[in-house]
């Protein structure tokens, strides 16, 4: 059996002597700082505009503690090792909204940008290979509807069941692979369901042109892959900017500054985060080893490194990120102090609860 976040997580902390509730944020912990490669980060993540409610009155806050986001790839029959059944799938959501966790997007979590409810644990959702089990269409009645047996179906219908759970995710799709996999494998359907993904709060991200090893490329094909998977998008939304990219088989380019931005026949693209294959917890965003152009991700299933083992691991040895509620403010434990990114202490005000005194030191 599965134990609640609320029953497991430990050391009770005062709430209302963490929160300084505020309307806005100032920015993102990415505006004006350059990235591992050198790059002068773009602020793309807009301003938080309310700070979420507290809903767990029985946490202890940890900002530099752990973070999913969590790799799908199939969703089907039957479960294997890169396939999900729509069942484990409707489980895994359900298991993650009973033991306190909360949606972002992966640019939430790229960029520190996360208002989420006090108590919680932010995660994110990726789905590769835009294969028809992520975003099927069917008749019924005579009218098209989303399949509630696809992923995005599943995801959907969650949403409407409970309200306080805002599932998003992000679908890292190929526009230029075998059928089965090119953008969800309903050819008739491409355009509508990029356009349903992008009006509905989806993120579209690049998984390259056709699933192609960067490490095997030279940097001229590094650039052309990645630069026609921006020009075949751009067919279907032609005002699409595509922020984020999931290597494909994990394999980096031998020129890892391409994977960030290129050009190939006027075609230009500029990736803000870069996930990897998991599976692996990635670090807060708050982390000095945190690094958005290699973000960990769990991958999904029924194999031994699964989300179900890491939450649990986590939960026992008191590792995952606990939000404090407040998006203007990062709580740790002090004994967590040295691994805060050097300079988060002029955007953000850092708490640093002291474990034994039950008090927090503030920057």
């Amino acid at each position: 059996m599965i134990l609640s976040g609320k029953q497991i997580i430990t050391g009770a902390f005062a709430l209302t002597s963490l929160l300084s509730v505020s309307c806005t944020q100032n920015g993102t912990t990415a505006s004006s700082e350059k990235d591992s490669l050198g790059n002068q980060s773009a602020d793309s993540v807009k301003s938080v505009t309310t700070v979420a409610s507290a809903q767990n009155l029985n946490y202890t806050p940890n900002e530099l503690g752990k973070v999913m986001v969590l790799e799908y790839h199939l969703i089907g029959y039957p479960e294997d090792r890169w396939r999900r059944t729509p069942e484990n799938f409707r489980k895994d959501l359900q298991m993650l909204y009973d033991n306190d966790f909360y949606p972002v997007s992966v640019l939430d979590i790229a960029y520190g940008n996360l208002n989420v409810p006090a108590g919680k644990t932010p995660f994110a959702i990726t789905l590769d290979d835009s294969s028809a089990g992520q975003f099927r269409y069917i008749e019924k009645n005579g009218q098209l509807v989303i399949d509630p047996e696809c992923a995005l179906g599943i995801m959907e219908d969650f949403k409407k069941k409970y309200k306080d759970f805002p599932v998003t995710a992000t679908f890292y799709v190929l526009p230029a692979i075998k059928p089965t996999l090119r953008l969800f494998a309903q050819p008739e359907y491409k355009k509508q369901k990029l356009e349903w993904l992008e009006k509905n709060g989806y993120e579209i991200g690049s998984h390259n042109w056709y699933h192609s090893m960067l490490s095997k490329l030279s940097d001229a094909g590094v650039q052309e892959h990645l630069s026609m998977f921006v020009k075949e998008i751009r067919e279907f939304l032609p005002n699409y900017e595509v922020k984020t990219m999931a290597l494909p088989l994990g394999m980096h380019a031998k020129n890892r500054a391409l994977e960030v931005s290129g050009e190939f026949e006027g075609t230009k693209y500029n990736h803000q985060a870069v996930m990897l294959v998991g599976s692996v917890s990635s670090v807060s965003p708050y982390s000095k080893d945190f690094n958005r152009l290699a973000i960990q991700r769990v991958q999904a299933g029924e194999h031994t490194e699964n989300p179900e083992t890491f939450m649990k691991s986590q939960i026992k040895h008191q590792t995952r990120f606990v939000s404090d509620g407040d998006p203007k403010t990062i709580s740790a434990p002090e004994k967590l102090r040295d691994q805060l990114k050097p300079g988060l202490e002029k955007k953000y005000q850092v708490k640093w609860i002291k474990e034994k005194e039950n008090t927090v030191a503030q920057n």
